[in-house]
């Protein structure tokens, strides 16, 4: 260009710094609904609550998905936890058990706090929009 102006796109590091929001939002939502279905699980302590776990997943082109459930029996085993194998009979009951929803009610309970959760990531997104990445100021070593 012959004036000295030079284009800069910015659009990768706007669109990282978008899904980095996004990722953040759920995983707050997650932490929230971790806490509530700990709560709801029929009995006060044991290998169910600690089977309790949510997962945020997503390349990086991708559009992020929040799973909560309870952990399969290699990731219990790899976090030093004995295998739940009994949460679907919890959660969907048997012949002599009531079922007990502890995994979709406390979601489905509290949609507006996951709604109000996801608005707060949702304006940092718009102030993203609307002023451009933040300014960040290089770093010096020190002597």
């Amino acid at each position: 260009m012959a004036d000295g102006t030079r284009f800069e796109s910015n659009s990768k590091e706007v669109k990282a710094a978008l899904g980095k929001l996004e990722k953040q939002a759920l995983r707050e939502t997650a932490k929230f609904l971790r806490k509530l279905i700990k709560k709801t699980v029929p009995v006060d302590e044991g290998v169910l609550k600690k089977n309790v776990g949510s997962w945020v997943k997503g390349k990086a082109n991708e559009q992020p998905v929040l799973q909560i459930g309870i952990y399969d029996r290699a990731r219990a085993r790899k976090k030093g936890y004995p295998y739940a194998y009994h949460a679907h009979l919890v959660q969907f009951g048997t012949k002599s058990m009531p079922s007990t929803d502890f995994l979709r009610a406390p979601v489905l309970n509290n949609i507006d706090k996951i709604r109000d959760t996801q608005a707060e990531f949702l304006r940092q997104i718009e102030d993203i929009k609307a002023n451009g990445l933040p300014e960040v100021e290089d770093e010096e070593a020190d002597d």
